[in-house]
């Protein structure tokens, strides 16, 4: 080896780290400054919100699936015309939509169908928990937003920054059947800040009880899966209160000792009483996935016998979907039935079929002005939506719903589907989530008529 050799080639290996390391730090920089703009146009969204007149409430900023991912809603608004999911979009360049998908214009085109689908299945996800139709929307922060006209895209509501109030205002009202002011803050409960720039306006206070079984003892759609998850089962001090802590968290105890007494007194008193009944219905309401009917029987998880919505049996779910196997998951609603389609990983996972009944569908087609059958088709997911006394078109003459109820159908697209492929394959899911609707009917009028 010539003369400084070694030391040469030490020298190469340090500036080709360099170099990398160059690299990797414009990179970053690139991503730090992506999520720079998009605080930005979140921030200018939120400000725009914030004009909304009384009765319309904004949420910033919140977990959807607290405790589990970091995954975050930009923004939900609850009002007179129900809760809408803006997620805000501070892209450069143009957008236009050409052959059915959002497209970006920079330097070269890119289509968004990616951004316009997570919108979806997160609006799709919160529905289910809420129980309530949410509407998705995208609300162009850019700086040539201006130039774009609001329109629906692939179910999604596209919508400049500075048209987002008006539009908003000018959506019909839904019957007022949960109330926007309960509802803004059963969203609150539900879906909790991600940091705390967006705690909730002091003054917020937790649900109490009559709000969570309803005046008439009922029940609204639940405000989340309490024990399960751990996000809603929390102290009864303000979300928006600092934390007590030391002297400060004693003298506070000492101060309230009396009144928590004289508090805890009475509702002793009312729980000797009344406990067995609303204590019954209370956890009948939190412990279900989906709104129930509050049933008198003392057995918590009704067998699969005792349920109406058992009417699309197992046999008829593998027929259908062709799956090798169907496996009833336990649910303890009286008024809904969910299978997998294969072995789960684990017992909380998402069911694959799900069938609700009674009430359930009937606040949710109220609330939503739904008179006449639909199917509603998102990504990976269907439902077929029947009020009472209609039918789906592909459907048997003669075959009608006998009472509400909706069927919902999770699927899979192939490994690196393309656009025409996926449409098939969505196309596919709404036929078979057809056939399983009008199974049920039929056997559900057999039920009615034995």
């Amino acid at each position: 080896m010539v003369a400084g050799g070694s030391a040469q080639s030490r020298a190469d290996e340090l500036r080709a780290e360099a170099s990398q390391a160059r690299d990797r730090a414009a990179a970053l920089e690139t991503e730090a400054g992506a999520w720079a703009a998009g605080a930005d146009g979140e921030r200018r969204v939120a400000t725009l919100l914030g004009q909304l007149p009384a009765g319309w409430h904004a949420h910033h900023d919140r977990l959807l699936r607290p405790g589990r991912t970091q995954a975050n809603l930009d923004h939900v608004v609850v009002g007179p015309s129900g809760v809408f999911l803006v997620d805000t979009k501070n892209w450069a360049g143009g957008t236009s939509v050409r052959e059915g998908n959002l497209w970006q214009h920079t330097g070269s085109s890119s289509p968004k169908g990616r951004e316009l689908d997570a919108v979806s299945r997160a609006a799709g996800e919160m529905e289910r928990t809420l129980g309530l139709p949410v509407v998705p929307v995208i609300a162009l922060a850019g700086g040539r937003s201006a130039s774009f006209t609001r329109q629906r895209v692939r179910g999604v509501e596209i919508v400049p920054q500075d048209e987002l109030v008006s539009w908003l205002l000018i959506q019909p009202a839904t019957p007022d059947h949960v109330g926007a002011e309960l509802l803004a803050r059963r969203v609150a409960h539900t879906y909790p800040a991600a940091s705390p720039e967006a705690v909730p306006p002091r003054g917020a206070v937790p649900l109490t009880v009559p709000e969570v079984i309803g005046p008439d003892g009922q029940g609204f759609p639940p405000v989340g899966r309490s024990s399960r998850d751990g996000t809603t089962r929390r102290s009864r001090r303000r979300l928006t209160d600092p934390p007590a802590t030391g002297p400060t968290r004693r003298r506070r105890r000492r101060a309230g000792s009396w009144g928590s007494a004289l508090v805890g007194l009475v509702i002793l008193m009312a729980v000797s009483q009344v406990g067995p009944h609303v204590t019954a219905r209370l956890m009948d309401s939190l412990d279900s996935g989906l709104p129930d009917s509050v049933a008198s029987s003392a057995d918590p998880t009704p067998s699969a016998a005792s349920k109406e919505c058992s009417s699309l049996t197992g046999v008829t779910i593998a027929k259908v979907t062709g799956a090798r196997t169907v496996m009833e998951k336990p649910s303890s609603s009286h008024e809904s039935c969910t299978w997998w389609l294969a072995k789960p990983r684990y017992n909380t996972q998402g069911a694959d079929v799900m069938v609700e009944t009674g009430r359930t569908v009937s606040v949710r087609l109220a609330a939503s002005g739904t008179t006449t059958s639909r199917v509603d088709r998102f990504p990976g997911e269907v439902s077929a939506w029947l009020p009472q006394d209609t039918r789906l078109s592909s459907w048997r003459p003669g075959t009608r719903s006998s009472q509400p109820f909706r069927v919902y159908l999770r699927f899979t697209y192939p490994e690196g589907a393309n656009e025409s492929q996926a449409r098939a394959v969505e196309a596919a899911a709404e036929k078979k989530v057809t056939r399983l609707a009008e199974a049920l009917a039929v056997g559900l009028a057999k039920l009615r008529s034995s």
